[in-house]
């Protein structure tokens, strides 16, 4: 995996007069324009302001910013730390094809765009799930009954 650090911008690499100056700036009714050495004039894309807002708001929260690329190849470890589970469970969803995988040598690795899809997907499935699982309640006429959860004493 090739080194990120090298696209991280902290919160404190930017002072915050300059951040408020920035956010100020990029947030306005007018989109900043980008000038060439021969004098040219450049709107900036709004994809590209819409980047640098989501950034300075971030820094604004003294969150730390990595720009990487969606090929980028990350190890099981890393991955699996990505979504927040195990590495034996991210091993087993790629041995049941849940994920692409590619090899370096012996070592599987996974790009980044491929976990962004698969943790959109998840997150899609666990939706559904859970608006099932509050349709049924509602059809029980359940749903805004209140239910005490609490065992008594003794068991």
């Amino acid at each position: 995996m090739s080194t990120i650090n090298e696209h991280r911008v902290g919160p404190s690499d930017i002072a915050p007069d300059e951040q408020f100056g920035l956010e100020k700036m990029l947030t306005g009714e007018v989109r900043p324009v980008l000038l060439t050495s021969g004098g040219d004039v450049i709107e900036l894309p709004k994809a590209i302001n819409d980047l640098f807002v989501s950034v300075v708001q971030a820094m604004k929260q003294k969150q730390a910013v990595f720009l990487m690329h969606e090929d980028e190849a990350f190890t099981t470890q890393a991955a699996a730390n990505f979504l927040g589970m195990s590495r034996q469970f991210f091993v087993r969803l790629l041995d049941q094809n849940e994920l692409p995988f590619h090899h370096v040598g012996t070592h599987r690795r996974v790009f980044f765009k491929d976990l962004v899809k698969y943790q959109h997907e998840r997150s899609k499935t666990r939706k559904a799930g859970l608006d099932k699982m509050t349709e049924e309640l509602v059809a029980a006429g359940l749903y805004d009954r209140y239910v005490d959860l609490a065992r008594p004493e003794g068991e």
